[in-house]
């Protein structure tokens, strides 16, 4: 792939990240396989989604059609690479501002190269400086993923994701007690190879949200869609 394409695709979706409208959803689903880069491979995906969310008693639907996703990745060595990328953080309470937040992660691949099975075990932890009641707080978000790839034929891959992510807000109004949130859930996602290194990847999960909000109990559940085209170097 021509390092020209890499570029363009890489400052459209970073532009897409930094002037994304508010939006009351914040980003779960993986967009990755359980494959990981060759050792100083990079990797590159860019795209956009939406939510439905259902939180609280009485429950207050949400739907936002429209939310920007941005990454890149770096091989480490055989079996693990390292993971940096850019989304919409904002919790779904009407008490949270939205902001542009970040993630770091590490993959380790668990299966050889070779077999048409592959398993990935992702952790990391995210940032974001939200708006809660007008003031900015530190939201800190520890996560892992547990992914499933079945390569189904040349250009087709089927991957399958189970995710938890802990968002706490320590610097929130009565500290993580009152302000976190818990969300649990799986995805259900495919590669299709366009090149030999462009991919499509359009993936849907079902999440379920448990936590507070300024000490207000809010549990629910959402759905999550989105696609991300794919791009790697090497």
């Amino acid at each position: 792939m021509k390092i020209g394409l890499f570029n363009y695709i890489l400052f459209i979706s970073l532009t897409i990240c930094v002037f994304i409208p508010r939006a009351q959803a914040f980003w779960l689903l993986n967009f990755q396989t359980a494959s990981t880069l060759p050792p100083k491979g990079i990797g590159f995906i860019g795209g956009t989604g939406g939510q439905y969310t259902s939180v609280g008693n009485p429950p207050k639907a949400s739907f936002t059609p429209f939310l920007a996703h941005a990454g890149i990745r770096y091989g480490l060595t055989d079996g693990l690479d390292v993971g940096y990328r850019l989304c919409t953080v904002p919790l779904p309470y009407a008490s949270v501002g939205p902001s542009l937040g970040s993630e770091v992660d590490f993959k380790l691949r668990l299966l050889p190269t070779k077999s048409s099975w592959q398993m990935g075990l992702i952790g990391g932890v995210g940032y974001a400086n939200l708006l809660i009641s007008g003031d900015t707080k530190d939201a800190w978000a520890p996560g892992a993923d547990l992914v499933v790839t079945h390569s189904i034929s040349k250009n087709f891959d089927l991957n399958l994701n189970a995710r938890y992510v802990d968002t706490l807000i320590a610097s929130g109004p009565g500290g993580s007690n009152d302000n976190n949130v818990q969300s649990f859930g799986g995805s259900v996602g495919a590669r299709f190879t366009l090149t030999d290194s462009v991919s499509a990847m359009p993936e849907v999960g079902l999440f379920d949200f448990q936590g507070k909000m300024i000490g207000v109990t809010a549990d629910g559940w959402g759905l999550q869609y989105g696609a991300v085209l794919s791009a790697r170097i090497f």
